[in-house]
């Protein structure tokens, strides 16, 4: 019996048998042509490595299909495709030179100060060991897993993950991964347990065996190869009880939304399209505030595709909420997103099939529909001219059309400042994109993370507060989204606010619900 210890990525405890994921060794037997047909080769390459990213964003969900993105942004990145034309054309080749350009992007997002940033150096090997997979012939074979397994890796990439069968994986174990890699966000996402930062050579000397993963004592965390009988009988009992406390509904998502001096607030959730419409919402939702619609605009959906999708999840919603933010590739985090709006409703071919799918579902449920990155009101007129051609049309070819009430996803300080012009002009919901706004105010555009640790800037709250002050005074509906775990602290500072609707995501849903109960709007807030 051996054990190892590491951290705490996502809280559970599971038994199994342990399967590696071993990256193996790239370089053997290389032949190097002449530059052209390097050049070439690594093109053609590219074609395939983006199909392939392109088509595992079909079951890609919430963060995952981000990373896709980023993967696919960086191999049509000017300076990162001049970088390896540069090494092909001084006589290396294309593999090399491929293995080359990804050390040096991840060398420069390794050495940043921020942790969150640190960990998307993977994301940039992964892509690049893709194309280097590719252009070496190595087959790029799919894990299959026969029996449900704990997963191991020196560390994983993206890719390692997107393409199982997630019911078959009962939790990850990684020698090097931290608490914000990709395949910890996945594991919290997912509810199965993850250790990270076991130490080196831990993944393989686990390969094969069998295993305790027990992630139940707080930020610490261990990995019990070979376990002896106590152990096992030990970890059966954690495992009955953590399924009873499974089963059993949390009490405090059946109190009330009230806070001790009696204010009311409400909780919805935010989801992805991708989410099975006929999974119930998370305990303590009453809705969902912010349906993200990014895998639509990957796949490029057809019309019909997402209107039988949408009227699908609005049948399931049994008449809760459903808000869609629309035109999401997700690319906020790294795009000029106001001209990528503008392009977009230039072109219509992808915005709109989705209007009029929305056109369509509308009727089935309650759907609110949410314009993102609105600078103001020619932006907002604009979107309202390309939904009225989209009903014209639906009209003209027989489909019947329910027009759901449509507001702006308030993610820029002029959206913010701007709130009761959109609304005079017709917006019936201002959803405010905390973290979005924190980001764009403070200039933190490319650091999500140090925007999550200021959602409660003065600047932030005073602009919050302008868009709440012309929201009431002309009957509008607002809510804050865009709240994860991490920023719950600093929440309570917007019900003082007068905020009193919150999207979060499912994982912060009963935590913020605890603190809000706790709340006495009548005491002053507690000094910093």
């Amino acid at each position: 019996m051996y054990t190892f210890s590491g951290v705490t990525a996502s809280k559970g405890i599971v038994i199994g048998p342990v399967e590696q994921i071993d990256h193996g060794t790239a370089g053997l037997h290389r032949i190097v042509c002449d530059p052209f047909r390097e050049r070439a080769l690594y093109d053609v390459a590219v074609v395939l490595a983006k199909d392939e990213l392109r088509r595992l964003s079909q079951r890609a969900k919430g963060p995952d299909a981000d990373i896709l993105l980023f993967q696919i942004a960086l191999l049509e990145d000017e300076s990162f495709t001049n970088e390896i034309g540069d090494y092909i054309a001084a006589g290396a080749g294309g593999a090399a030179a491929v293995e080359r350009a990804g050390q040096i992007f991840a060398g420069r997002l390794s050495n940043v100060d921020d942790e969150y940033i640190r960990e998307r150096s993977v994301d940039v090997q992964d892509v690049c060991r893709r194309v280097v997979d590719i252009l070496d012939g190595r087959p790029r074979r799919r894990l299959h897993l026969q029996r449900p397994s704990i997963l191991v890796a020196d560390r994983f990439f993206p890719s390692d993950l997107f393409s199982l069968d997630r019911r078959m994986i009962l939790g990850l174990a990684s020698d090097q991964d931290s608490t914000v890699s990709h395949a910890a966000i996945m594991a919290r996402s997912m509810g199965i347990p993850a250790v990270v930062q076991l130490g080196d050579g831990v993944a393989a000397q686990a390969a094969g065996h069998r295993a305790i993963l027990d992630a139940t004592g707080g930020d610490a965390a261990t990995l019990t190869v070979e376990p002896t009988g106590v152990h096992m009988a030990q970890a059966d009992c954690k495992i009955a009880i953590t399924r009873l406390h499974g089963r059993t509904p949390d009490p405090v998502a059946a109190l009330p939304c009230l806070t001790k001096d009696g204010t009311a607030f409400r909780l919805l959730t935010a989801i992805n399209t991708t989410a099975d419409p006929a999974d119930p919402l998370p305990q303590g939702a009453a809705g969902t505030g912010l349906l993200r619609t990014e895998s639509v605009i990957l796949d490029d959906l057809p019309e019909d595709v997402q209107f039988a999708n949408l009227r699908n999840r609005l049948q399931h919603a049994d008449g809760a909420m459903i808000a869609v933010r629309t035109c999401d590739t997700n690319a906020d985090d790294d795009s000029p997103w106001t001209a990528e709006i503008r392009s977009r409703l230039n072109g219509h071919r992808l915005f709109w099939p989705q209007i009029k799918a929305l056109l369509r579902a509308a009727r089935y449920g309650d759907l609110h529909v949410l314009f993102p990155m609105i600078a103001g009101v020619e932006d907002w007129q604009t979107c309202l001219r390309e939904v009225e051609t989209c009903r014209t049309e639906l009209h003209k070819a027989g489909q019947e059309v329910s027009p759901p009430p449509f507001g702006c996803i308030v993610d820029t300080p002029s959206a913010a400042l701007l709130a009761g012009e959109l609304i005079d002009h017709g917006a019936q919901t201002l959803a405010i994109d905390l973290e979005d706004l924190t980001r764009y105010t403070l200039g933190l555009v490319h650091d999500p993370l140090a925007a999550v640790n200021r959602v409660d800037n003065p600047a932030v709250q005073r602009l919050v507060k302008e868009a709440l002050e012309q929201a009431k005074a002309r009957g509008a509906e607002v809510y804050l989204c865009g709240l994860t775990v991490d920023c719950l602290d600093r929440i309570p500072t917007y019900l003082r606010l007068g905020v009193r609707t919150f999207s979060v995501e499912p994982a912060a849903l009963l935590p913020l619900k605890k603190r809000l109960l706790e709340m006495d709007l009548r005491e002053p807030p507690e000094k910093a």
